[in-house]
């Protein structure tokens, strides 16, 4: 996995919240968080194919399924996904299953067939973000508006939030466990206390690049060439925002860290 990347065509599967739902501002979709950092780091350009699907479920055997967008993604992830070619696929899809009442099992079997197709198929790196936090009985989690997509238990999301990380590992695909991310902060969400905002959404993006970066060495040639090619150094690099103080101590102390390096 170090030799990974970097990465040329990139395919996002999911819900709404991988669709870029209650994000203001376009740039701030999670999917294009991570496409705009893999594209500033690494020396390839980068296509992403956003397929995510406002209130999809993952297969038919959802409960929520008679009530979900259609295809599930079960039924669709061949032509959205494997026709694509993808390199990198990002799978976020978990949220709406759950609050349905789909049994972690189910889940779980249905997202290994997706995952180990892709990889067969494509030979595509997989990413498996878990699940975030909701806030329970209001906004669209409120049962008595939406008894579809209202039984969110927090033990249940952890289930869930855990079995992604044990399945990822398993399949030797990369985890980003959503709840370390946002920690329970409920100002990361939208007024509606489900779907991530703007704020919950560029988290989500930096924490997805910040996995993959982790991983795959080739997202950093780029920054490796760059700092052949500049000769960078801590002769020439940094103090941005400073002042002549500083700048004259720093000075002042530089000969005592000038080092040669051996190439």
């Amino acid at each position: 996995m170090p030799n990974r990347g970097p990465f040329r065509r990139l395919v996002i599967l999911g819900d709404s919240n991988s669709y870029g739902m209650c994000a203001h501002e376009a740039r701030n979709e999670w999917n294009q968080v991570l496409a705009n950092w893999l594209r500033h780091f690494q020396d390839e350009p980068l296509q992403i194919f956003n397929r995510g699907l406002p209130a999809e479920v993952i297969s038919p055997r959802c409960p929520g399924y008679a009530d979900s967008a259609k295809p599930s993604l079960l039924e669709r992830y061949q032509r959205h996904c494997i026709d694509l070619n993808p390199d990198l696929v990002v799978i976020a899809q978990s949220l709406n299953d759950m609050r349905a009442g789909m049994p972690l099992q189910d889940y779980l079997a249905d997202l290994e067939t997706i995952a180990r197709d892709i990889q067969a198929q494509t030979g595509a790196l997989i990413v498996l973000p878990g699940m975030y936090h909701q806030i329970h009985g209001r906004g669209v989690n409120d049962p008595n508006l939406y008894p579809t997509w209202a039984k969110w238990n927090d033990l249940e999301s952890a289930a869930y939030n855990h079995a992604i990380g044990l399945l990822a590992a398993k399949l030797g695909a990369l985890y980003v466990d959503a709840r370390a991310v946002f920690n329970g902060a409920d100002w990361v969400l939208h007024s509606d206390c489900c779907h991530l905002n703007d704020l919950g959404q560029v988290l989500m993006g930096n924490a997805i690049f910040q996995v993959i970066a982790n991983h795959c060495a080739g997202v950093a040639d780029k920054t490796m060439r760059v700092m052949d090619e500049e000769d960078v150094s801590i002769l020439n690099t940094g103090g941005t925002d400073t002042d002549e103080e500083i700048r004259e101590l720093w000075n002042a102390a530089l000969e005592r860290f000038t080092i040669e390096f051996d190439d």
